[in-house]
């Protein structure tokens, strides 16, 4: 089973995120019964606060749409490489070349593998999402999840979600961003996850 997680960047600022990361994971696992071993987690970052920072700026003193959407997008690699940082044992994904291979030949099975988003998302390979802030990287990690072949997404939240709530309740709500409805129709599952699970 491969499954994309989605590390919410809002958790980035969490002081106790390092303790609290595999706890979470091991939630996320033992939610799913139907889970086959071996199972290959890919794992991508959101911007947090870096991105939270240009959108206010850009409410002031709005840029061009796709100039903004593409620098938040490189800071994408900051969130990237300090995930990495706190955890040294995941395996890294940073190409558009690795991440082919390991799409192909089995991603490991050891320990998370951590996913750059330039190694699947970019101007030439941007699955036709809005270049604005109806994309984030909730979308992105849907496209990763669709570009891998992936059997599941799952959405790690700093909010709490209500099970009732269906994806246009989530778009409504800003749980989730506007371009997902781009994947109503895919084959993976999905789930949302509040980190509150773990207090």
């Amino acid at each position: 089973m491969r499954r994309v997680i989605k590390i919410g960047g809002s958790l980035m600022s969490r002081p106790d995120l390092q303790s609290c990361l595999p706890e979470l994971f091991d939630v996320i696992a033992v939610a799913d019964p139907t889970a086959a071993d071996p199972l290959e987690t890919l794992v991508i970052v959101g911007g947090g606060q870096l991105v939270d920072a240009v959108r206010k700026w850009d409410q002031q003193r709005p840029l061009d749409p796709a100039k903004t959407h593409w620098q938040c997008i490189e800071l994408l690699q900051y969130t990237f490489e300090r995930i990495g940082d706190w955890f040294p044992a995941w395996q890294r994904v940073d190409s558009v070349a690795s991440l082919q291979d390991a799409a192909q030949q089995g991603f490991s099975t050891t320990a998370p593998n951590l996913i750059s988003v330039r190694s699947f998302y970019d101007r030439g390979n941007d699955g036709d999402l809005p270049h604005d802030w109806r994309t984030t990287s909730d979308s992105l990690a849907a496209k990763l999840c669709s570009d891998t072949a992936a059997d599941e997404l799952v959405l790690l939240k700093s909010c709490e979600i209500e099970e009732s709530w269906d994806r246009r309740s989530l778009i409504s709500r800003g749980v989730i961003d506007e371009a997902f409805t781009m994947f109503d129709n895919a084959d993976w599952k999905l789930r949302i996850v509040s980190a509150n699970a773990i207090a």
